[in-house]
């Protein structure tokens, strides 16, 4: 299962916010993104304040189509005039991200995660590419 999402993230200087409703689904075969919420954001508003240097709490659920041993989290951002840089790249199952290993097809799952909001300069719009890889590839 490769199940990526790309969260629209619009950071500045001091102060940034992240599109808290809004995700793009890049084409998900293995599994289908049902949600995403992003701490102290409500389902009705069209951005979250997030402050850089500190940490950003997100929630995704999601349903298996396929089993799954193993599960890798992959994060990059995605960064106007550079490029992908990539974040981390993790195993899910450790517990870290509340992921349920092995995942089965047909599970309603949900992964959790932190991310550290970094500093940019100026006002910037970025994307974070969120996936989740399984045993196959």
């Amino acid at each position: 299962m490769k199940t990526s999402i790309v969260l629209l993230l619009s950071l500045i200087s001091q102060y940034s916010d992240v599109s808290c409703v809004e995700f793009i689904d890049c084409g998900s075969v293995d599994g289908k993104v049902t949600s995403i919420v992003v701490q102290d954001c409500g389902v009705s508003d069209d951005y979250c304040p997030l402050h850089i240097g500190k940490t950003a709490s997100i929630d995704m659920k999601f349903t298996a189509n396929v089993d799954s041993n193993k599960a890798t989290v992959i994060l990059t951002g995605i960064i106007p005039g550079i490029g992908p840089i990539q974040y981390l790249t993790e195993d899910g199952c450790s517990g870290k991200y509340n992921l349920k290993c092995p995942i089965k097809k047909g599970s309603q799952n949900e992964m959790k995660f932190d991310m550290q909001v970094p500093p940019v300069p100026g006002d910037m719009k970025i994307g974070i590419l969120v996936e989740l890889v399984d045993s196959n590839g």
